[in-house]
């Protein structure tokens, strides 16, 4: 029974050696694992809130560039537009003579020859313009 026992406690030995090393070795691999998922969740978290960031700042950029939008200030294309139809309606009304009106309208456009479309404007277009 001697040597029985002795084959037992052996093969016992030799198991519980197994366990411990497969326990070791599952154990690292756990490890390295949950490292690999942490790096993972890191770069992801990362990535979508430089997305949101990089949103943020679009929106900003966007509305805040329009920020005049909500107010009634005008650009100078506005005024420019409004004091033509000044001087259009001053001609319709009769204050203006067609001389006067040629001569308020090219102030008012800037350059003489630009029409009201940016062509070039000919003595008939102008009077096109006048019968409007």
């Amino acid at each position: 029974m001697g040597r029985l026992s002795s084959v037992l406690l052996t093969g016992l030995g030799a198991l519980v050696l197994a366990i411990v090393v497969l326990s070791v070795v599952a154990t690292i691999v756990g490890i390295a694992l949950s490292v690999i998922a942490a790096v993972l969740s890191l770069v992801l978290t990362l990535a979508v809130l430089s997305v949101v960031v990089l949103a943020a700042v679009g929106l900003l950029s966007l509305f805040g560039a329009d920020s005049s939008a909500g107010t009634d200030s005008k650009g100078p294309a506005d005024d420019r537009l409004d004091s033509e139809e000044r001087v259009r309606s001053r001609y319709v009304d009769g204050d203006l003579d067609d001389e006067a009106f040629e001569r308020e309208l090219e102030r008012v456009l800037g350059q003489e020859g630009v029409g009201v479309d940016g062509d070039v404007e000919t003595g008939g277009s102008r009077r096109r313009h006048r019968e409007r």
